[in-house]
């Protein structure tokens, strides 16, 4: 099971505020048998140059597998973790250099979080452009929260991107508007990744465990079985496994 989209790396951003926060997270997504993590601390480009973030994520992944050593010596281990960032879109992102650093790490995919202040004629043409300096595959952050925020107009215009990908939150699966978009994006053969977007251990928790058996049945019923493994298999394939 995969994670895809978390705030799992100690103090960092608005996520794990603390190591030790961190590992319980780790601890629960062990809990729920999720296998792969993609640690994804918020990237605001006024903030820091791509290598700045880059190397402050690593410091705090390092962090984090320290303690859990120290915390687990005889085990289990920790889920696989792919350090990468949600890229806020704004139009100064165009003179950022070396975005492809902020790719998650060992993929070609990288993660938007698009602006909750309303849409701009320039989304889909900046992610075209940084995506594509970057050689890289765009990824829309919660796709879920911006259908009622931007209309399905806008979702046309991101769907047309090139090798274009979208991520629900799992606070989505019971959503009939989301669950409605997301078998539109199934049938026309895009594809779809699923996170818990956790931030902490007792709010905005990591559930992919207790969330998406549930998801998986829906799909096998309005689909097939055979339909969620390929959902499954592309996610996995994506990020090199």
């Amino acid at each position: 099971m995969i994670d895809f989209h978390t705030h799992i790396l100690p103090g960092i951003d608005d996520g794990a505020r603390d190591v030790s926060t961190s590992v319980r997270m780790t601890e629960m997504m062990i809990e729920q048998q999720v296998d792969v993590v993609t640690a994804t601390p918020h990237y605001y480009c006024l903030d820091a140059t791509p290598r700045v973030h880059c190397e402050n994520a690593l410091k705090a992944y390092e962090t984090l597998k320290s303690a859990w050593k120290e915390t687990h010596p005889e085990g289990p281990d920790m889920p696989e973790i792919r350090t990468g960032a949600e890229i806020y879109l704004a139009n100064s992102l165009e003179s950022v250099p070396e975005p492809e650093l902020l790719k998650i790490s060992g993929t070609d995919l990288m993660l938007f979080e698009m602006p909750f202040s309303g849409y701009h004629e320039w989304i889909p043409r900046l992610t075209e452009m940084i995506a594509g300096k970057a050689g890289a595959r765009p990824v829309f952050a919660h796709i879920d929260r911006y259908l009622d925020l931007y209309g399905r107009r806008v979702t046309d215009e991101l769907e047309a991107l090139p090798h274009v990908a979208f991520q629900f939150n799992t606070d989505s699966f019971e959503d009939r508007d989301a669950l409605k978009y997301m078998y539109s994006l199934i049938k026309r053969g895009y594809t779809i990744f699923w996170a818990s977007d956790c931030h902490g251990a007792h709010h905005r928790v990591p559930d992919m465990g207790n969330t998406l058996p549930g998801l998986q049945k829906k799909i096998e019923k309005k689909f097939s079985p055979a339909v969620y493994e390929a959902i499954t298999k592309r996610q996995y394939a994506l990020l090199g496994k």
